[in-house]
């Protein structure tokens, strides 16, 4: 399983289109200028693919032994000669020249320094390699016309010509049978002016079906559930059908293409779909092997699949990079956990981490003021925020999307240090690091350095949230430890602005071990209104280290 994914154009479906092109020669293919790097055809247009796992008759001498190349899978390297403890495999060559016209070959550097014409695998070679595809128009498998996968799997090809003779006569038989009525004025007008012009009449002249003329033929036969066709099924269900058919239809190990895998399905179908293609087929030789390449922007497909089958697509000026997200066991580790949790993360281009959901959910409250107030959203500029799971967690997934191509950046807290090591991986990769000065929690951070009026604007929500006895009751325990008079009502005057009092505010709003009660802003529906509504108050804090680090990851989501 491949499955391929990346923001828009990054060249996913290209990917698959070289793949089928490769393996699907075709004598009728034409190219496009559109086809070549900047247009310019005076460079071909060249895709190469290596093959390995390789039918044992391939690698006969008098096949394709002679132009077999070695594979290193442990250095992941690709030798042009094999020398015997390497994989055998053997590579595929489609060349398109400013002709536009396609050339399939075998390919190594023999062959290349080789005068004269490049060899060629054989047509039937190619047929049992060739990939089936499923694309949107998935619903003309749903009869058996040409290329259809129903003719495929179809093994009794004689006795299906027999029943479409069979049904030329009956239908035959049927419209002589309904009565002609409708055509007689005309027919004797023919009859007439045949005598007139001396044309022969045999017997009669008369209205009958000429078979021949309405071509009954497999194109016209089709998949009915009862008396409806499937072809009137959902595009979901059509193409959930359709996979299971092309899968079936494979008598050997084959290459699969799906383009946008989620296309009409709804999560509980695309995870039966993914485990049904992951799944070995067993067949009277022995298991097939199946190889899956597919694109996704569902969060859905990316939950649902391993590290080990997920490649980030990347394209840079014409250089497209695949990565691996299991590129080693200990990546591979770390990436499944997150792709459970944030698999939105994986599908975008830039995605900005906050510690935890006290810091995702202020960063989705600020992106909505900001959209609400005329600035671009964080998704216009292609970002996404999630929440990193806490103070290890969010820099490791950080790392990770940095080494999968992605950028990143993290907002910290700093009442507690998360590993000084990896912070400094980050920030060699070209991560974004923003922590708030001091050694202070987000709560902390956020009634030091809000105006006193905003202040008592996200209390008069908490209140509304968590009720007005458990609040006060939170804010006199922490009194009670340092032997201040207890607090009587939630007005919150302007006598309470002191240093001192927002101190208790932020340690009564973070719930301390052991605790039985939940902190106040550690949920992102709290947060991410509390984000909303200190919009306003950030210009008028603009000095405040609060203020001071949102601007800085502001400017990095503008792309500064």
């Amino acid at each position: 399983m491949n499955c391929l994914i990346g923001p828009g154009d990054s060249t996913k479906t290209t990917v698959l289109d070289a793949i089928e092109l490769a393996l699907n020669p075709r004598s009728y293919f034409l190219g496009d200028d559109a086809d070549f790097h900047n247009l310019d055809v005076e460079q071909p247009v060249k895709i190469t693919l290596t093959m390995g796992d390789l039918p044992v008759e391939f690698l006969a001498e008098n096949k394709y032994g002679l132009h077999l190349r070695g594979w290193d899978a442990a250095a992941e390297q690709l030798h042009d000669e094999p020398d015997g403890t390497l994989e055998e495999v053997l590579s595929l060559r489609v060349t398109i020249d400013k002709s536009l016209e396609a050339r399939w070959s075998l390919f190594n550097e023999r062959i290349a320094q080789a005068e004269g014409d490049p060899p060629m695998i054989r047509y039937k070679d190619m047929q049992t390699l060739a990939t089936s595809r499923l694309g949107p128009y998935a619903k003309r498998h749903l009869g058996w016309g040409r290329q259809s996968v129903l003719s495929q799997i179809e093994e009794s090809g004689e006795s299906v010509n027999l029943r479409l003779a069979e049904a030329g006569r009956a239908a035959r038989s049927a419209f002589k049978e309904s009565g002609t009525d409708v055509f007689s004025a005309t027919v004797e007008k023919v009859q007439k002016l045949s005598a007139d012009f001396s044309v022969p009449v045999r017997d009669k002249y008369k209205a009958e079906l000429d078979v021949q003329s309405v071509s009954v033929s497999t194109g016209g036969i089709a998949l009915h559930d009862g008396a409806l066709p499937l072809r009137r099924l959902g595009t979901g269900s059509s193409r959930l059908l359709v996979s299971a058919l092309q899968h079936e239809a494979a008598s050997s190990s084959h290459v699969a293409l799906i383009d946008e895998v989620e296309h009409g399905l709804e999560p509980h179908r695309i995870a039966r779909l993914l485990k049904f293609l992951k799944g070995k087929k067993t067949t009277p030789s022995g298991d097939v092997r199946s190889q899956i390449f597919l694109t996704t922007h569902s969060p859905v497909v990316v939950r649902e699949l391993d590290a080990g089958d997920i490649f980030t697509v990347r394209e840079t000026g014409g250089d497209v990079g695949v990565r691996s997200a299991a590129s080693t066991p200990e990546n591979a580790k770390k990436i499944q956990a997150h792709l459970r949790v944030s698999p939105e993360a994986f599908l975008a281009r830039r995605v900005l981490v906050g510690e935890g959901r006290t810091e995702a959910g202020l960063l989705r409250g600020l992106d909505s003021w900001w959209t609400d107030n005329g600035k671009p959203s964080c998704a216009y500029q292609g970002a996404v925020i999630i929440h990193g799971d806490g103070k290890d967690s969010g820099p490791d997934i950080a790392e990770s999307l940095l080494d999968l191509g992605y950028q990143a950046a993290l907002l910290l807290d700093s009442d507690e240090a998360p590993n000084p090591q990896t912070l400094d991986r980050v920030r060699s990769k070209g991560g974004k690091i923003v922590q708030w000065e001091g050694d202070v929690s987000t709560e902390g951070r956020l009634f030091a350095d809000l105006k006193w009026e905003a202040v008592r604007e996200v209390m008069d929500y908490l209140t509304s949230e968590l009720g007005e006895d458990a609040i006060r009751a939170h804010i006199n325990n922490v009194l009670a430890e340092s032997q201040s008079p207890p607090l009587g009502d939630l007005t919150f005057p302007a006598a309470l602005d002191t240093k001192a009092f927002r101190q208790t505010l932020a340690a009564a709003a973070v719930a301390k071990k052991g605790q039985k009660r939940a902190s106040w802003i550690k949920d992102l529906g709290r947060a991410e209104a509390i984000g909303y509504m200190i919009g306003a108050d950030l210009g008028a804090t603009a000095g405040t280290p609060f203020a001071a680090g949102i601007t800085k990851l502001r400017q990095w989501i503008d792309g500064g």
